[in-house]
């Protein structure tokens, strides 16, 4: 009986027992995604392809395995989908015509950020990044494997919530290793329920590493923002996203962790700054982690906090670090040369009281500045918590499977169903129609906390696509029709008497009413005029 690998944890296996993985439980008979690599490619002479296992306007992660270690390791492909096609080979990526500066640009961002993530041996939570290299026009970066859940998966095992004492034990390590992050100019920008994960020691892991362009709106790559924990700078086109923003985004994670629920996107808090917080949830927190909260999750960048080491000062109960902290700020703001009187002969005693008394009374200045500035008095805190008796009653799910997903995110917008939604993944389907919604979690019936979010599978549609008409169409109408469709227009102009000037003449090598798969390329005959003579 011929033996098969699974695609997934490359265990081998049977043909007799049927598709379903015995070890991992992953169904062998599902397709590759169809802008992935194909199963069994080898890349590097090294690395062989397994399943997607994760993708997002930068690019693909697969399941691979290497060779020469026999390990089970994850490889990053840069595939921007925006701004590449994959050749006919299913291996080569092309930039579209027009973007090739753009694709060159961010492949150097995607090199720099894997070797410097390579570089971070010592960061025990950080995912290990194994080597970087360049083939079929991209570049691809190779991560250890190491088994582990979401932390989203983590919290729905642990009952919703966690304790105080369990989150700070758990985060430690991922604030110094932020901190450290942002210090060497890495930051993460994508920081998540989803993209830190929890081993079965019930250590965290940082993964989901992605170049600037991804992480933020307004740039040509499809960014990937995770609603309650991207901050509100990473929704604007101006710049400005760093360690405030990662500061931001812990926070959230950490709230997510200690109620059940992240805070609202950063868009919608600027109406309305409150966080879901219940007395119950509350009465166990120490006064100063909500405070420490409240600080790291202003909205506005300029009232929030700035860096790592201030977040974990503030969460550690230690005001004295806090204020030495703020006080080595406003000591390196002070001129070198003050201009103090010299010693006269007086006592070391006396002038030992004398720097004592100003130092206290820079202390207190600083203090009252920093108080200030912020703007964040006691009741201030008080009042950025939606204190309530509970959570609030259950919100029973509606059935939202093979309808629009874009109506279901106005509906919601109006915020009377009480829930967030958001889009899991996206694929191909040919029973469910394109932007309707194929699955949800959780299901129609079932029971979700005010706040709370549901995940749902937005169908792209069919996976094949019929060409249009062509006939009284220019160039400029039927790329952006194609376009729109999934394919990839290319432009051929060739000498016509009968077409009019910059009028479509038909396709090369196929005709309108051909099926084609998503993505294809497609070249346009367009009409150049009469041929001169």
């Amino acid at each position: 009986m011929e033996s098969k690998l699974c695609m997934n944890c490359f265990a081998g296996y049977q043909e007799q027992d049927g598709n379903i993985c015995p070890v991992c439980g992953w169904d062998n008979a599902k397709s590759q995604v169809p802008e992935g690599l194909g199963y069994h490619t080898l890349l590097n002479s090294r690395y062989f392809i397994g399943r997607a296992k994760a993708m997002n306007g930068e690019g693909i992660t697969y399941a691979a395995l290497d060779r020469t270690t026999k390990k089970v390791v994850e490889v990053r492909e840069f595939y921007p989908a925006s701004l590449v096609f994959r050749e006919e080979n299913k291996l080569t990526l092309t930039p579209f015509e027009g973007h090739e500066a753009e694709f060159s640009r961010y492949l150097d961002d995607f090199l720099k950020l894997s070797k410097n993530v390579s570089r971070l041996k010592e960061a025990t939570v950080v995912a290990s990044g194994l080597e970087v290299f360049e083939e079929n026009g991209t570049a691809y970066a190779v991560y250890e494997y190491i088994p582990s859940v979401s932390l989203r998966k983590f919290l729905v095992n642990s009952g919703g919530k966690l304790s105080w004492n369990e989150v700070n034990l758990m985060f430690s390590p991922v604030v110094n290793a932020l901190g450290l992050m942002n210090s060497l100019g890495m930051p993460h920008l994508g920081i998540s329920l989803d993209t830190l994960r929890v081993t079965k020691e019930k250590q965290m892991l940082i993964t989901g590493f992605s170049i600037l362009a991804a992480r933020r709106r307004g740039t040509p790559i499809i960014e990937e923002l995770y609603p309650g924990c991207a901050a509100i700078e990473q929704y604007g086109t101006r710049s400005g996203c760093g360690e405030v923003s990662d500061v931001y985004a812990v926070a959230a994670v950490m709230l997510a962790c200690l109620t059940g629920a992240l805070p609202k996107e950063a868009p919608k808090r600027l109406e309305d700054q409150r966080l879901m917080i219940s007395k119950e949830v509350l009465k166990t927190l120490p006064p100063f982690v909500v405070t420490a909260l409240a600080n790291a999750l202003q909205v506005k960048q300029e009232n929030r906090t700035a860096s790592f080491e201030r977040l974990k000062a503030e969460l550690s109960a230690a005001p004295t670090i806090v204020t030495e902290i703020e006080h080595t700020d406003a000591i390196r703001r002070i001129p070198i040369d003050m201009g103090l009187p010299r010693s006269k002969g007086l006592p070391p005693v006396v002038w030992l009281v004398a720097s004592c008394l100003v130092t206290l009374v820079a202390l207190v200045i600083v203090a009252s500045i920093w108080l200030g500035d912020r703007g964040m008095s006691f009741r201030d805190i008080q009042q950025l918590f939606q204190n309530s008796s509970s959570l609030g009653e259950e919100i029973e799910v509606p059935r939202m499977v093979d309808e629009s997903y874009e109506e279901w995110a106005e509906k919601l917008s109006s915020g009377n169903y009480g829930f967030e939604l958001r889009v899991s993944t996206r694929e191909f389907n040919d029973s469910v129609a394109e932007g309707n919604i194929i699955s949800q979690t959780p299901f129609a019936g079932e029971k979700i906390q005010p706040g709370g979010t549901v995940l749902v599978t937005v169908s792209k549609g069919s996976a094949t696509r019929t060409l249009p008409e062509v006939k009284g169409a220019n160039f400029a109408e039927l790329s952006a029709a194609l376009s729109k469709m999934g394919f990839s227009p290319v432009k051929e102009e060739v000498s016509n008497e009968d077409v009019e000037t910059g009028y479509v003449i038909g396709y090369q090598d196929h005709k309108e009413g051909d099926s084609l798969e998503y993505g294809s390329t497609v070249v346009v005959l367009v009409s150049a005029g009469p041929e001169s003579s």
